[in-house]
């Protein structure tokens, strides 16, 4: 009977002030929880893509390599 009388004694402007805070709190808590599962979710995949770009670097490397030693061997022929 104690907690329905101050629920009863808190004035209209009181009532909306804890409203008001406690759905800013929740609107907190799910930002930070989505923020953090996203953050996670796509830290993995941002590192793949990173590996993947690494990978294609060096093939790329390799491949202008070979590229300038067979245009090198191909004007050797031709002279």
């Amino acid at each position: 009977m104690n907690t329905l009388t101050i629920i009863l004694a808190q004035t209209r402007t009181g009532s909306i002030i804890e409203m008001v805070i406690l759905l800013v709190v929740a609107a907190l808590i799910g930002y930070l929880t989505a923020y953090f599962y996203h953050k996670a979710i796509y830290t993995q995949k941002l590192n793949k893509i990173q590996d993947d770009n690494d990978k294609l670097k060096n093939q790329l490397s390799s491949l202008q390599q070979q590229v300038n030693k067979l245009e090198k061997e191909l004007k050797e022929k031709l002279e």
